[in-house]
């Protein structure tokens, strides 16, 4: 940027001195080059490549690609959850089960797991609440918790977030979903893997999913949030996420689309050229006046 200011005003000083020795018809001549110099060197379109992704690991874009329209509902929806520190009124949990339309159902208990309101009112899956209560530590500090349950009917998440009357820990709020109405948002939901360190959240279609969430990790995440490894007959790229007290952990296989051949990079797209006689804006300490024929 420096070599640029100094090269423009070099082209005015020379402006300047040839205006002294040829007249006006020459100084519009002049002027029409500084212009392009200055447009050139200083003033340059600036152009955007939308084929960059920001991330050169194939692996990892892959995984980025299937987890990233999940997790960011399921984040977003906590956001929402956390933030309601007091007893919601009925408009609020219907209104935040609505816009939340994957979520089974919205529960308010209080600290002994005594359901005060839900809905749906009748729930098509009874829901045991009693684990969650063990986290009181973390609901006094306004923490949130969670826990994955599995039985014959199949696997639910409840996630719970503390409210308060005069400012002491009074109950949950809790949202509870299937996974599988979560995970519909990849574009390819057998391909990722759910695990979490609680269990099994979603296996995928692949048959390995027992295998990967029986994994240490609650040993490997205390050195990572991310990562490859070699597991379950794959190479497999994670991601973890914080879900309350627990870990979510994201994966894929990665093999194909470590081997699969770069598409051709597009050309980034070329900025129009200005008008002929554009006048430049005028560039930070270089002032600029048009000159008098």
């Amino acid at each position: 940027m420096k070599r640029s200011l100094n090269t423009a005003l070099a082209a005015l000083c020379c402006l300047v001195f040839l205006t002294g020795l040829t007249g006006c018809g020459t100084m519009k001549t002049t002027w029409r080059d500084t212009k392009k110099l200055y447009r050139t060197y200083v003033n340059t379109d600036p152009t955007i490549d939308f084929s960059d992704q920001g991330i050169t690991d194939k692996g990892l874009q892959r995984l980025a690609a299937l987890f990233m329209p999940v997790d960011e509902r399921l984040m977003g929806m906590m956001r929402v959850l956390g933030a309601q520190d007091t007893p919601p009124e009925p408009e609020w949990t219907q209104d935040f089960l609505t816009r939340h339309d994957w979520l089974s159902s919205v529960a308010v208990i209080d600290t002994s797991g005594a359901v005060l309101s839900q809905v749906p009112a009748v729930s098509m899956r009874p829901l045991d609440y009693t684990g969650l209560l063990e986290f009181g530590d973390r609901y006094a500090k306004r923490q949130m918790g969670a826990q994955v349950k599995t039985d014959e009917l199949g696997t639910v998440v409840m996630v719970a977030a503390p409210y308060f009357k005069n400012n002491e820990y009074a109950g949950l709020v809790v949202a509870s979903f299937d996974p599988r109405n979560l995970v519909r948002f990849s574009p390819e939901p057998g391909a990722l893997v759910v695990a979490s360190t609680e269990g099994m959240v979603w296996g995928g279609d692949g048959g390995q999913g027992e295998a990967l969430a029986g994994l240490k990790w609650q040993d490997i995440l205390k050195g990572a949030v991310q990562g490859e490894m070699n597991a379950a007959g794959g190479q497999y790229a994670w991601q973890a996420r914080y879900v309350g007290q627990m870990e979510f952990v994201y994966l894929t296989d990665v093999r194909e689309a470590k081997a699969a051949k770069p598409a051709p990079a597009k050309p980034a797209p070329e900025a129009a050229p200005p008008a002929p006689d554009a006048q430049p804006s005028e560039p930070l300490g270089v002032p600029i006046t048009q000159p008098a024929s």
